[in-house]
């Protein structure tokens, strides 16, 4: 494990958007999709020469927009699964966050994905990039839901087995130390207002 200054990390957000952010638009394309490449320059013993930039991390965030305001059901009708699922959990099972968090014109964010590379892991590095995304691309979000399973890659255990729920659960707890509740299943969420103030 390297351990890097948060200091030191250079954070790269990438945002592709059609037009004017609004509710007018289709579903697919009303939540804002941030993707943010971490990185770091002068990392010894990690492959760069010193002074070049070196990879730590990556992270895909989306920004719903006045989320309160809207029926998040019917708007991400046709949205990706991901989309579909939360919208599901927070219409039916939780409504209670919207009225609660959202209704005052309460921007949403979905961490849909936050890996930190095998050698930069641990000293609470995805704590660390995911408080900078809340106070950069998150700064209006009151609502934050991540969805605490393992990533979906050619790694990791299969669902349904015996190491699937212990990443989960290892996963939940992790999340939990950062300040989620369990919201539904697998669905954790927080008001940012409750652990940045």
């Amino acid at each position: 494990m390297t351990v890097i200054d948060p200091e030191l990390l250079t954070f790269e957000y990438r945002l592709q958007y059609r037009g004017v952010p609004g509710m007018e638009h289709v579903p697919r394309d009303y939540p804002m999709r941030w993707e943010v490449t971490v990185s770091a320059a002068g990392l010894n013993g990690a492959g760069g020469a010193e002074g070049e930039m070196v990879q730590v991390g990556h992270a895909v965030v989306r920004v719903v927009p006045k989320a309160g305001m809207i029926n998040l059901f019917v708007t991400t009708d046709g949205a990706d699964a991901e989309m579909a699922h939360i919208a599901e959990m927070l219409t039916t099972e939780r409504p209670d966050l919207v009225t609660e968090y959202l209704q005052d014109r309460g921007d949403l964010m979905i961490v849909s994905a936050l890996e930190i590379l095998p050698e930069y892991r641990g000293d609470r590095m995805g704590y660390t990039i995911l408080h900078a995304i809340l106070e950069t691309v998150g700064r209006s979000v009151d609502l934050v839901v991540v969805h605490a399973v393992p990533a979906n890659s050619e790694d990791s255990p299969a669902e349904g087995t015996p190491e699937y729920e212990q990443a989960t659960s290892t996963l939940k707890a992790y999340w939990q130390d950062f300040g989620f509740d369990e919201a539904a299943g697998e669905y954790m969420a927080f008001a940012k207002k409750r652990i940045l103030e």
